[in-house]
């Protein structure tokens, strides 16, 4: 995953495992619990990939505006970059393989008007947002509490994203 949230393979903690394992247990909520429960928090820009990561909305990009995604010759850039080269109408942002049709170019309108609003803060830094407790973040005793309660599949999805 391009989102850089890796499960820890060999080398991760055993507290880590543990919570993997919990996970795996719960089969229920499949592979998608850790990643629906963090959001990208951009700032600087500079260490959020704009496609993959979500930072703007429910869903990253790539599976929102996936046909757009699937044309795009710029897959792995950063939102700081994208910002750079400008993402609004004639924007150098937006590189596609080919010519894009009407009904494409209408999904890059909605996503243009997505940004529209979005600015960055060129002196901070982009973080990860621990959703279910965004104001304390994440500590391992907070996910085995989260995994192992009844109501899993609750995390708080009333914070504002950008």
């Amino acid at each position: 995953m391009f989102g850089r949230l890796e499960g820890g393979g060999q080398s991760g903690s055993n507290w880590w495992k543990e919570v993997v394992n919990i996970r795996d247990v719960i089969g229920s909520s499949g592979d998608g619990w850790f990643k629906d429960c963090v959001v990208r928090r951009v700032s600087d820009g500079e260490n959020t990939l704009f496609w993959h990561e979500r930072w703007c909305g429910e869903a990253p990009f790539c599976d929102r505006f996936s046909r757009l995604f699937d044309l795009a010759l710029n897959k792995s850039i950063t939102v700081k970059e994208m910002f750079v080269l400008g993402w609004g109408a004639r924007g150098e942002a937006w590189r596609w393989r080919r010519r894009l049709w009407v009904w494409e170019e209408e999904l890059l309108e909605e996503c243009m008007l997505l940004l529209a609003n979005v600015s960055l803060q060129p002196l901070s830094y982009d973080v990860w947002q621990w959703l279910p407790d965004p104001d304390g973040g994440y500590t391992v005793r907070g996910v085995y509490a989260m995994l192992t309660s009844r109501d899993t599949h609750q995390v708080r999805q009333d914070v504002d994203l950008i």
